[in-house]
């Protein structure tokens, strides 16, 4: 008997082959956005793992010469005999194959921390001499070998073979092992020459990276829900459809409880293979977005990840399972309404009062998670609840809005066109509500991009003041004496600190008219810095304020003593605390701070620039300000293209899902147009009348869009940004912006609706005519 069952249900498929095309693209496309942003976000979340081996080498003490010159291996010797746990280091740039340069490490395996070699089986398996750890991918030859636990851009050898590559005779540090012995002596007292340097404060990039990773997550799960209106709204059609097959099937002894186990079965197994589909297509999507990804986790966060992707299981096997789960739980309620109810029974909507009362709810509870909330999670659940808020709150709009422009309209085809569209708003709804989402996140990230971007521009205009800047990572001032007279230094040299609790920096600023007319305060004024260059207070950036709560007026605790906040400045795209006080108090917290910049004012940069090169300074430490700014700019725009692309990819699905729709219904809609047909209207004409009516219906669902992509924009300013970030964005309108938008998610619904016309404007009479001799 079941296989009767299954070859009967299958054959409402073969019969109606556009419902399956578009149940099957529904899901891959569903499938493909949520799995490429889960492959994106696992080989970030890898990269950063395997990152964490070698950065963890950064967190241990070490010993240095104090005048920065390699330690002799008889220092080394001296130490581990007189019971001081060390470890020898070099690091280094090397090429390792012919073209393939790569930061070199160089570690004793014998005596480093555990964890830190890539070999953890190093014990039992002993790596081999001259062997080079390499990332998967980045280079082969001999004795390279590929290793997940080294990551892009890295490798990792033994301190004899990076020793000669490097062409060192000494070592660059002694790591101090974890734990020392109890009898172990200072290792000044034994090596006077030597120095303890502590670990700056422990960032973990993949903490800092979060919210960006959480954004993805958060796009590609819109694009998965949106994705499911199409599954579920060629699944509602295909039931109503199958009633009477249903009816006939439980009449013959069927039970109940076998058609809608079989048709669950029958789904699932479409599911599934749509949901292989859509996995292969979201590896294509990863691999074409992941460069951008990984350019911005780079050049945002500093956050170093591959630009290839792996066929990791925990994101391939967790596509094809959503798939699967988020098909059959879209799916289930017409189909067990279907196989419950009779051939006779119709689906009754939910009255537009009852969902607008579940809309208010929904909107308090939003409302609750933004004053009461705490964290990520909390910002982008509000988001989600305004989102299902506005889309039960649709079907209302819509009807009031026909209702103001059927007061506003005169003639029977007008009014005709507008009690049709009410008519099929209960249809279109879950198309139109596809079409909402998809454009609110559109308005409302590109309102957050666009604030970002302006306020970026400015933020970038006022810290970039100078007019030339010269790197001097190793402390070297000699290109000052080839400055003008009339040239002013501005030193850039700050200290790692924990302040409040939290990892800050520390920054010393000079006396000059820079700071006052170009860095704006958020609190405070001018008086400010002269506070500051006093020696009688500090200006904290707004993501330390707000990460502990600190305000103008309070009192921070300094290395060198407390200091009084008198100012606020904004720090956009800074994931850190910092504190700025004048250069004279920075040298007496850290006498060994050493500028890593220098900023010079001048008239003339290009000759300064010039003179500099001449005087033997390298080309790759000067930066002039419009190549600087170019360049922050050129990251700022890659850090959203990827949210840009996804934009675009929704509001394509969201295309399709009201083209699933017009398709699904083109029949179901003949009845209401043939007795037109009949009246003499022609079926050019009858096209055209159906292309306006769901060209109004998309209108007032973009007018519905932009209160709530500006809703959105805000959440995402001045809730979820805060969050994530520590400050706050300004708020700037698009109106041009928005227009252009809905604009286009009306273009996006009106080329949908090109293809369900023209076949209306096409059909044969004998179809029309039908109607009227057919019992429907």
């Amino acid at each position: 008997m079941i296989p009767a069952v299954l070859a009967t249900l299958w054959s409402h498929w073969r019969r109606n082959p556009v419902q399956l095309f578009t149940l099957i693209t529904g899901i891959a496309l569903a499938t493909a956005l949520w799995t490429g942003v889960q492959a994106i976000n696992a080989e970030a979340r890898a990269s950063l793992d395997n990152a964490a081996r070698i950065t963890g080498i950064a967190e241990l003490p070490r010993l240095q010469r104090h005048d920065g010159g390699t330690i002799p291996v008889e220092d080394f010797v001296a130490l581990r005999r007189s019971a001081v746990l060390v470890s020898p280091l070099v690091q280094g740039d090397a090429e390792i194959a012919p073209g393939v340069t790569v930061s070199l490490t160089g570690i004793d395996p014998l005596t480093a921390p555990s964890g830190i070699w890539p070999n953890a089986n190093f014990d039992t398996h002993p790596t081999a001499p001259d062997t080079i750890f390499v990332p998967p991918g980045s280079a082969s030859g001999p004795g390279l070998i590929e290793s997940d636990a080294v990551p892009l851009g890295e490798a990792v050898t033994d301190i004899d073979t990076a020793m000669q590559l490097l062409d060192r005779q000494g070592y660059d540090a002694l790591i101090l092992t974890p734990p020392q012995p109890l009898a172990s002596p200072d290792p000044g007292t034994v090596i006077p020459a030597l120095r303890r340097v502590d670990p700056s404060v422990p960032v973990d990039p993949s903490a800092l990276t979060e919210s960006f990773r959480l954004n993805l997550t958060a796009f590609g799960a819109l694009c998965f829900v949106v994705g499911l209106f199409i599954i579920r709204g060629t699944t509602g059609l295909a039931m109503a459809q199958r009633r009477r097959t249903v009816t006939v099937l439980r009449s013959l002894g069927v039970p109940s409880r076998l058609v809608t186990a079989l048709m669950l079965a029958e789904l699932a197994a479409i599911a599934a293979i749509s949901g292989l589909l859509g996995v292969v297509l979201g590896y294509v999507l990863a691999t074409m977005l992941m460069p951008g990804v990984s350019g911005t986790l780079d050049g945002i966060y500093g956050a170093q990840v591959g630009t290839g992707i792996a066929l990791r299981p925990v994101w391939w096997l967790g596509g094809l399972a959503i798939a699967i789960l988020g098909t059959l739980l879209s799916a289930s309620g017409p189909m067990i309404r279907g196989a419950r109810h009779s051939v006779l029974s119709e689906d009754r909507p939910l009255r537009p009062g009852i969902l607008s009362l579940a809309a208010v709810i929904l909107f308090c509870f939003a409302a609750a998670l933004v004053l009461w909330g705490d964290g990520l999670l909390a910002g982008f659940g509000a988001m989600g609840l305004v989102l299902l808020g506005t889309a039960a709150l649709m079907p209302a709009f819509l009807t009031g809005m026909l209702h103001m422009l059927r007061r506003a309209l005169r003639g029977s085809l007008p009014e005709w066109v507008l009690a049709e569209t009410r008519a099929q708003i209960p249809q279109m709804s879950l198309a139109m509500t596809a079409l909402l989402m998809a454009l609110s996140a559109n308005i409302g990230v590109g309102t957050m991009v666009d604030s970002f971007r302006k306020s970026f521009t400015d933020f970038i205009d006022q810290r970039l003041a100078a007019e030339l800047y010269v790197s001097t990572p190793d402390g070297d001032t000699t290109f000052a004496a080839f400055l003008p007279e009339d040239t002013r230094l501005l030193p850039l040299r700050w200290t790692d600190a924990v302040i409040a609790g939290q990892p800050t920096e520390i920054y010393g600023v000079v006396d000059d008219i820079t700071y006052r007319r170009d860095w704006p305060l958020l609190s405070g004024g001018e008086e400010s810095w002269q506070a500051v260059h006093a020696g009688q207070g500090a200006i904290i950036n707004e993501q330390l304020g707000y990460r502990t709560g600190l305000s103008t007026g309070d009192t921070i605790s300094l290395p060198d003593g407390d200091a009084r906040i008198v100012g606020i400045i904004t720090d956009y795209g800074n994931p850190f605390g910092k504190v700025y006080v004048s250069d004279t108090r920075l040298s007496r917290i850290d006498p060994d701070a050493v500028a890593m910049r220098y900023g010079i004012r001048s008239d003339d940069p290009a000759r300064i620039r010039d003179d500099l090169l001449a005087a033997g300074v390298p080309e790759d430490r000067i930066g002039l300000q419009d190549d600087l700014k170019a360049a922050s700019i050129r990251i700022f725009e890659r850090t959203f293209a990827v949210t840009a692309a996804l934009n675009a990819l929704t509001l394509s699905v969201a295309g399709f899902a009201v083209l699933t729709s017009l398709l699904t219904m083109t029949n179901a809609r003949l009845p209401r147009l043939a007795p037109l047909w009949a009246m003499g209207i022609h079926r050019r004409q009858l096209a055209l009348l159906e292309l306006i009516r769901v060209t109004l219906t998309a209108a007032m669902t973009a007018l519905l869009a932009l209160p709530l992509g500006i809703v959105l924009s805000w959440l995402l300013l001045a809730v979820i940004n805060v969050e994530a970030f520590g400050w706050r964005l300004p708020f700037r309108a698009d109106p041009v912006g928005w227009l252009g938008l809905m604009g286009l998610g009306c273009l996006a619904a009106l080329l949908a609706a090109l293809w369900p016309v023209w076949r209306l404007a096409h059909m044969p009479p004998r179809s029309l005519t039908e109607i009227f001799t057919v019992d429907q």
